[in-house]
C-alpha cells in the first residue's frame, strides 16, 4: 500500500520465538473487541518454530477464526514473528516465519522495520499493537 493508516510492522532482526512462547494473533474483525477488553496478553502458545516437517512455518495452538489469513503474530515485544496462513487442525494454524516474510516483502522491493527492541511496554497491548498495524482487505470475486 502506497501510504498506512497506523504504524510500521517492526519484524525482529535476529531473534526467534521458541516452543511453548506466548504469542498473540487476531482476526483484524476480532481486534476492537479484544482492545475494550484491555487487549489480550496472548492467546496462542509456538508448538514449533520454523523446523520439521513444516519448514517456514511457525506452528501455533491458537483459536483463531477462519478469515485470519495475513494476520500478524506477534511476541511478548510487539515484534512481527510471522503472519497467519493457514488452519490445520480447530486449534492448530500455520504461520509464514518472520524470515521467510522477510524475504517474500524483499523480493517484492518492499521496505520493512527491523529491529529486537520491544515496540510495545512490558504490560502493554498487543491487541492495540496488532490493530496499528492490520489493515482490512477485502477480496471481491468476478
Amino acid at each position: 500500500m502506497p501510504k498506512t493508516l497506523g504504524l510500521a510492522a517492526v519484524f525482529p532482526r535476529s531473534a526467534t520465538p521458541a516452543i511453548n512462547d506466548m504469542v498473540f494473533a487476531a482476526a483484524y474483525d476480532t481486534l476492537p473487541a479484544m482492545m475494550n477488553r484491555g487487549g489480550t496478553l496472548a492467546n496462542a502458545t509456538v508448538v514449533s518454530s520454523y523446523g520439521g516437517s513444516e519448514a517456514g512455518y511457525l506452528v501455533i495452538d491458537s483459536t483463531v477464526t477462519f478469515g485470519a489469513s495475513g494476520a500478524p503474530v506477534l511476541d511478548s515485544r510487539g515484534l512481527v514473528e510471522g503472519v497467519i496462513s493457514r488452519r490445520t487442525m480447530v486449534n492448530r494454524v500455520l504461520a509464514v516465519g518472520a524470515a521467510e516474510s522477510k524475504a517474500f516483502l524483499v523480493s517484492n522491493g518492499i521496505h520493512f522495520d527491523q529491529d529486537d527492541r520491544p515496540q510495545i511496554a512490558g504490560g502493554g497491548s498487543r491487541a492495540n499493537r496488532a490493530a496499528s498495524i492490520s489493515a482490512r482487505v477485502t477480496c471481491l470475486q468476478n
